[in-house]
């Protein structure tokens, strides 16, 4: 498990990261410049209305798809697509910035297949536990269950960390998911932002423990450095 301990390179963005990040810039240029050969002519607002509602993923959909047996692939994509589509461009730049952050320190650790997995899994599960519990009726779009993933794999680095140096006040490898949660649900309290903290922190527990199956030597090695 050297590979938790060994030296950073200076600035490397793995190349799972910028493609993940490259997927949910163009989404936005084209909002941008337009989608008029699809929809017709209009701004940008309204454009952005089209792809929450045709790949964002409903409330109750993960419910209506297994009491109705319909697995279209029309349906199943909203799981797959639904991270790349934002609210706005602001949360594009703050979902960039924290991805690029995270997925750097995240990278230099995990392989780029583990790190498309964490990406995968985090927000297609998060979208499938929002869809059964979220009772607002908002469509679930935006990169952070993603973001959240990493924060979770993040985490997890931090943890292994402080238990290879024998540090007893291992609680403190969770400090910034308490922070971030902290400041969201205030967020949401204050100013009615809905229950995509649902998303979020799903993203972060599945980013967590998916870590522990795709880190440097799988759950063998993360079995071990418990035991030790």
């Amino acid at each position: 498990m050297s590979e938790y301990n060994k030296p950073p390179v200076i600035n490397p963005i793995p190349t799972a990261i910028l493609a993940i990040l490259s997927g949910i810039v163009l989404v936005e240029i084209f909002l941008f410049f337009g989608f008029h050969g699809i929809i017709g002519k209009s701004g940008v607002a309204a454009e952005r209305l089209f792809l929450i509602k045709n790949y964002g993923v409903p409330p109750d959909l993960a419910n209506w798809m297994f009491e109705t047996s319909n697995f279209s692939i029309d349906y199943v994509l909203r799981f797959i697509t639904y991270p790349f589509v934002n609210l706005s461009s602001l949360s594009v730049v703050f979902a960039a910035v924290l991805l690029l952050a995270l997925g750097k320190m995240v990278g230099e650790v995990f392989s780029a297949l583990s790190v498309i997995l964490i990406w995968f899994l985090s927000t297609t599960l998060a979208a499938f536990f929002y869809s059964i519990s979220a009772t607002n009726g908002q469509i679930l779009v935006g990169s952070y269950p993603g973001v959240y993933g990493f924060v979770g794999a993040y985490t997890f680095v931090s943890w292994i960390k402080l238990r290879l140096a024998k540090n007893k006040n291992q609680s403190q490898a969770f400090s910034l998911i308490v922070a971030l949660m902290s400041v969201q649900l205030l967020f949401s309290f204050l100013f009615g932002t809905g229950q995509f903290w649902i998303a979020d922190f799903a993203g972060f527990v599945i980013g967590f423990i998916i870590s522990f199956f795709v880190s440097p030597g799988g759950i063998k090695g993360v079995l071990s450095i418990l035991r030790s």
